[in-house]
Parts: structure tokens; sequence; C-alpha cells
């Protein structure tokens, strides 16, 4: 028993050259891991440090919604002068998820105690690594000729659509190095300010399928769009998918579900008429 859970397979994060990693780990031996990232890459490690104490570069991912490492995160908020350890366990557990949280914080200056209001959110590059993305309150609403993201500035439609009628809109921002990338963008009451985040692309999975370019225009557009499943135990299944720009994640409708509730709105819609129809009229002839 004990040789066999010696070989068993965990779910790790390991730091590389300053980057964290999700992969998987074995135990080789009692002192030494063997690691296989999930880009491939397989390495040695010690399961202790120089000092005799646990190696702080590599961490067991203790939940699978987990997407970022602990110490990871630690570091980043420290960046920012935020506590990890002071916030909230549901903060904590939001933040190693990859959601973003609104954190108040408070410091002295100039002797009078003030306070900042910032959006935090752990985001992954696979060319960079994580970094922690923050965003501060603004002290008023943005304004018109302020509103810009990726050297891109929103037009007048496109700032109302957003600040007035709580769109979310697709543009297209350039980077310093002159290319160019699809980005959503919506107004964030509770920063007084512009948010954007990655629009879906042509190259994403939906319920194993790869969307096409139309489809994820689509839901770039803030509209469903239809996806089968062929084959399942109850044949073949439908969904209607939409895209979360605020909460980055797909939405799913039980098209079958949904078909059927719009026909008991339609019956319901009916029936009323039908009963105003035979209600006697209280208007007199005179």
């Amino acid at each position: 028993m004990e040789k066999q859970a010696e070989k068993q397979i965990e779910k790790v994060f390991v730091n590389v050259s300053q980057v964290w990693f999700k992969g998987e780990a074995i135990s080789k031996d009692q002192d030494t891991y063997k690691v296989k990232t999930d880009d491939g890459r397989t390495f040695t490690m010690p399961k202790m440090n120089e000092e005799g104490g646990k190696n702080e570069d590599i961490q067991i991912r203790e939940n699978l919604d987990h997407q970022f490492a602990k110490e990871d995160v630690k570091r980043r908020l420290e960046g920012a002068y935020i506590s990890f350890q002071k916030l909230d366990d549901n903060v904590q557990e939001s933040l190693l998820e990859g959601k973003e949280r609104l954190i108040k914080t408070t410091y002295i200056s100039d002797g009078q105690l003030k306070s900042s209001v910032k959006m935090v959110q752990m985001v992954y590059n696979p060319n960079t690594g994580s970094k922690l993305d923050v965003q501060i309150r603004r002290n008023e609403q943005i304004k018109l000729e302020d509103a810009n993201a990726y050297q891109y500035q929103f037009t007048k439609e496109e700032y109302n659509a957003m600040v007035k009628e709580g769109q979310t809109i697709q543009f297209t921002g350039t980077s310093l190095n002159g290319d160019t990338f699809q980005k959503l963008a919506y107004y964030e009451p509770r920063l007084n300010d512009i948010r954007t985040k990655p629009a879906v692309s042509a190259n994403m999975y939906v319920l194993g399928q790869q969307l096409t370019k139309e489809q994820a225009d689509t839901m770039n557009k803030g509209e469903e769009v239809k996806i089968t499943i062929r084959k399942t135990k109850k044949g073949p299944l439908t969904y209607m998918v939409r895209w979360s720009a605020k909460g980055q994640r797909f939405l799913y409708r039980d098209l079958e579900k949904a078909k059927l509730k719009d026909m008991e709105v339609k019956a319901g819609t009916t029936l009323d008429s039908e009963k105003k129809k035979k209600q006697p009229s209280n208007a007199m002839s005179l």
C-alpha cells in the first residue's frame, strides 16, 4: 500500500523560471518528485529545499477549480499592497480560481486615513505566464474623451451603449508591436470605468466542439448560438450557448426545455386572450 501511495499521481503547480505551470507529479522516491507540465516538459525536483523545509516551487493542486498557485497569487497581491492572508476565504478562493473581486484597502497619507477600491483578477498568458490585473476605481464616471483601451478610442455611440444602456461591445485593440486583436468592453459602475475582457475566438472549444468564426462573432455580440452534441446516451442533445464577458464563462440552455417554456408562455397568453373574449363587456349602449 505504501509503495502504491508513493506512485499516486498528484495534480500540481510548479514554478519554472519564475512562471507557475500546471502539471502532474509522482514520487520517484522519498526525496524526489518526477514532474510533467501541461505543456509536455518532464523533469525531477527535490521535495525539500536546501534548508530542509518544504520545497515552495511545487504546490499540490488541492482544488481542481484553482487555476493559479497560492504562492503565485500571494506574491502578486503583495506587489499591489494587498495581503492574501487578510482576505476572506471566499475572496481567496475566487482569486485562486481566476475570478475578479472588488477589494477595498485603507492607508494613511498626510496624516489622514484614506481608502482605495480596486478590481483585481489573476490572468494568464501562455508566453509571459501569470500576472495580477488591477483596475482602480475612478472618483467619478469616466468621460467620453477618456474612454479608450488598447490604443482604441470608443465612439460616442459605443460609449452610450456601454454607459447608458449596459451593453457589451466588441472592438479591435492594437498592441505596441502593431498586432491587432479582438476585445470586449463594458461599463463597470463599481469602478466608474470601462472594463475590458478577452473576446471569444474560433480556436475555443465548447461542449467538445471547436467554434467557427461565425459562432465566435455571434457570441461576442452577446447572442446565443446553437450547438449540438451528437453522441450522448440520450442521443443528440442541442444547447443554446452564449458568452458572459463579465463572468468569463459560457452559459447554456437546453434547447428542448427552452422550446417547452416558450410553448407554455404562448399557451398561457392564448388562454388569457380567450378568457378576455368570453368576458361580458361592461360598456352600456345608450
